[in-house]
């Protein structure tokens, strides 16, 4: 056998094909390598199904952010980061393309589901605040620049799937911003909340059920099941918040009533067309201003307190226990508590634990035809509160209408042998043919920053607010025929 000489071994590596920038077919003792231009790869992992795997990528692409571990996935980066926000350090995700002009918002990275709170009403709805928000990367909205307060009914609200952060708060951010900072003083999990508010400028209840903010709502709740699934989530909505009184000018009581339960059910199916289960419908019960304190559809909340025609409805608190401004609207310490209100009631209610205000149901003579008995449906024993942090002064919110003679109540106690009973005792036996026994309604005007209707009555729960003071579940407004 003769040996190889020098000038006939094979060699173990080389280059078969050479072009200008670099070596692209070689081989070595292992076969041929290929170098494969970058716009092969691509098209290669356009035509392979790559979902769900990640590619670590430098963090520079976020900007001069604090973020580490960042990797590519399905559209994203998701990556940690020490973000502004009481969330401070948490993990979290942003559109690596953005599908308008701006830059894409960085959002907290939601685990479980897209939670939504969702909101339909009048002028008064559409309130906003600078406050800032406390976690602005978990309560967001849709990407469309009009924030949680929508176009309030200005504009047709578009097909849009992405999700932005706030720069101003509604009645519904500052209720999931206080959501997410109990569960994060809890040490639970932190949702993402989407949030928006569909209003306009509806003077009746048929014009809302019918007009651009129930039509901007069907839009808004498919933009929120879109957002959800660009997540790869469920969409989950905590509650719908209703609100429309003072804003029917036009409405009679019976009106006003029929058409909040016609909302209700168009709401309940286009939930179902979206595969969302049946919702949770809140409302404040609205107790007027410095200068309206009675009117036909205010009364008629006190029917749909009770009578919820099949609907998860509940009222989260009356609204004479908030402070008002010059011109009839929500102080910002009052929308605060406002909001921690509704954090509570929308808490409990998905906890499946009750939430109820005190709702007076029955007022009866006793013997003493001086003595009238309030019977109340609550959740635990009421409470005459004896600090009266209202001023309702000694009659505790209660008056008389259609009174023929000069009562004046003289004591209001919680009966012995029914925590839930009142008797209300009156100098003289009150008389009338219509007398009515009416609570937190019709007072005279007030000039003192709170609503003119007051009240002194709640039950035993209680809640201490950030803003310094004690919240109640007072009593809700009521005008009962006396029997």
């Amino acid at each position: 056998m003769t040996q190889d000489t020098p000038h006939t071994q094979t060699p173990k590596r080389g280059v078969l094909l050479r072009v200008q920038n670099g070596d692209v077919i070689g081989f070595d003792e292992t076969g041929v390598r290929i170098n494969l231009a970058d716009s092969v790869i691509a098209d290669i992992e356009k035509r392979l199904d790559f979902s769900g795997a990640s590619k670590p990528v430098d963090a520079s692409v976020l900007g001069d952010i604090n973020a580490w571990d960042v990797q590519a996935v399905d559209g994203w980066y998701v990556f940690h980061a020490d973000l502004p926000g009481s969330q401070n350090v948490g993990h979290y995700r942003r559109r690596i393309e953005a599908d308008g002009d701006g830059f894409p918002s960085i959002i907290a990275n939601p685990t479980t589901a897209l939670f939504g709170l969702l909101s339909l009403g009048g002028t008064r709805r559409a309130m906003t605040s600078d406050e800032p928000v406390q976690f602005p990367y978990h309560v967001l909205s849709t990407g469309d620049d009009m924030g949680s307060a929508g176009p309030a009914g200005t504009q047709r609200v578009e097909e849009n799937d992405v999700l932005e952060c706030l720069n101003e708060h509604t009645r519904d951010s500052l209720v999931a911003d206080e959501i997410v900072g109990r569960r994060q003083k809890q040490y639970r999990a932190l949702p993402v909340i989407y949030v928006r508010n569909e209003t306009d400028s509806s003077s009746s209840i048929d014009q809302l059920a019918t007009g651009a903010a129930m039509e901007n709502f069907r839009q808004t709740t498919a933009n929120f099941c879109a957002a959800a699934a660009s997540l790869g989530l469920p969409p989950k909505v905590y509650a719908v918040g209703l609100d429309f009184t003072l804003e029917a000018v036009g409405d009679n009581g019976e009106a006003w009533l029929q058409g909040m339960y016609k909302i209700m059910q168009d709401v309940t199916d286009l939930f179902a067309d979206h595969g969302l289960r049946k919702p949770l419908f809140i409302a404040p019960f609205e107790a007027g201003t410095h200068v309206v304190s009675d009117h036909p559809v205010m009364r008629a909340q006190w029917d749909l307190s009770w009578n919820k025609g099949g609907h998860d409805f509940f009222y989260s608190a009356p609204s004479y226990m908030f402070a008002l401004d010059d011109f009839g609207r929500a102080t910002a310490t009052a929308r605060q508590q406002m909001a921690e209100m509704d954090a509570c009631a929308i808490e409990s209610c998905n906890s499946d634990l009750d939430w109820s205000c005190p709702t007076f149901l029955l007022a009866e003579r006793e013997a003493d035809r001086r003595i009238i008995r309030c019977r109340a449906q609550s959740l635990n024993a009421l409470v005459v509160d004896e600090a009266d942090p209202l001023n309702a002064g000694s009659s505790c919110g209660f008056t008389f209408e259609g009174c023929t003679n000069d009562v004046v109540v003289e004591s209001v106690k919680v009966a012995p042998d029914d925590a839930n009973d009142l008797l209300v005792t009156c100098n003289i036996a009150p008389e009338g043919e219509d007398l009515k026994l009416l609570y937190a309604c019709g007072w005279e005007h007030s000039n003192d920053g709170m609503p003119a209707n007051r009240g002194a009555i709640h039950d035993e729960w209680e809640y201490q607010s950030k803003t310094g003071a004690t919240l109640y579940r007072w009593a809700l407004p009521a005008a009962l025929p006396v029997h």
